[in-house]
Formats: C-alpha cells, structure tokens, sequence
C-alpha cells in the first residue's frame, strides 16, 4: 500500500508576508503625502480660512445682538408729556368747560410745572402723564412733567380749545420768571374725566408758536 505524499501547506510564509505588506502601503496614500502637494495646500488653507470667517461672523453677532445689561439713566424732567394714549373718544357733544375740570389745570400749573407743593399735584395728574411714578418717587420732582419757571402760575389764563363731557382740552402762556434765561411758551393740556375725577393726562409745550414777554413779569 503506497503512503500519500502529505498535502503542501498554505499558510504563508514570513517573506511573502512581508511583501504583501509591503505592497499594500506602496498603494495607500498617506496624510502626509496628500499635504504635501501644492493644490493639497491650497484648499486647507481656504477652508481653514472659511471656518475662521464663519466664527468671526458668529461671535460679532452674538456681541451686536445682545445689547446692555444696564438701562440708560434718563431725567424725567426734562421729558416733555405726550399726548395720552388712552383719551377718551370726542364724538360726545360739546359743553360747557367744567369748574372742576378748570380747577385741576390751574392746580396743576401752580404745583407740578412749577415743582412746588408737588404731594398736592399727585391725585389730580392722569395715567397717560403721571405713568406709574409712586408718590414717594413725585414728591422728589422726578416726574415725567415738563418743568417751567412761571411767573404767571396762578393767573394764566386758560384758553378753551375743546369742551365735552369726558374730555376738556386747553391751551394757555406761560411767562418765565426773571433771571430763569427762559422764553415764553404755549402750552397744551388735556384734563380728562376719568373714574368721575377730572384729570390732568398731557401737558405739552408747544415750540413753534412764538410768543413776545410780557412786561412786567418776575
């Protein structure tokens, strides 16, 4: 019986590993080899120039959108009223001015445009003007009325534009007292009857009229 030769094993040797080995890293191509060409080089440099716009852009925006913390100090008196907001429709007939309702302004003149007596000015002062300063805050004169130096604060004469039944609209002059380095000026008011009380709610100076002083005042 004739003995079979024994079957030629497969498994590789440590040459042909090495060769094998050798040939596949011939094939790949390597990091440093792809940066090492000129046209490599170039299109890292544009992207890496791209993502640094894309951060400059992103970090000046969030800087230029968020704003300050801290609100700007402002001087409530030196801000001229604005007409009210909540002014209650004219479409009612016309009346006789109110007593009342003339008595608030002249109240108002002699108190709150001038800063005296400024506790007295407080309950007769609407919303749309008084805008939510507490008494504390008015009885320092940091209020949101139009100071003005009035020699002619109790004798001015009030000048009906308008009459109704919920709203009085009245315009009169004011001097300046002498030595204040002011000039005359008109001025606007709306007293409005609101929850049954006549209140003043705007008291604007009116710029472009033009007014000759008085003689006389101090």
């Amino acid at each position: 019986m004739s003995l079979s030769q024994p079957q030629e094993t497969r498994t590789p040797s440590a040459k042909n590993l090495w060769y094998l080995g050798r040939r596949m890293s011939s094939t790949t191509p390597s990091s440093s080899g792809f940066l090492s060409t000129p046209r490599s080089q170039r299109w890292l440099m544009w992207i890496s120039g791209a993502v640094l716009a894309i951060g400059v852009a992103v970090f000046l925006g969030v800087i230029l959108t968020r704003g300050s913390s801290k609100p700007a100090s402002v001087n409530l008196a030196t801000i001229a009223s604005k007409p009210p907001k909540t002014k209650p429709v004219t479409s009612n007939s016309k009346v006789k001015p109110s007593a009342d309702a003339l008595k608030a302004a002249h109240t108002f003149l002699e108190t709150a445009v001038v800063r005296k007596n400024l506790a007295a000015a407080y309950p007769i002062v609407g919303p749309d003007l008084k805008g939510g300063v507490s008494l504390a805050t008015w009885r320092k004169g940091n209020i949101p009325v139009t100071f003005y130096p009035a020699a002619n604060a109790k004798l001015a004469e009030l000048k009906v534009k308008s009459s109704h039944k919920t709203e009085l609209r009245l315009q009169t002059v004011l001097f300046p007292r002498k030595g204040s380095g002011v000039k005359p000026l008109v001025f606007d008011l709306y007293v409005d009857r609101i929850g049954g009380k006549w209140l003043v709610n705007s008291f604007i100076a009116e710029y472009g009229i033009h007014v000759k002083a008085a003689v006389g005042n101090q």
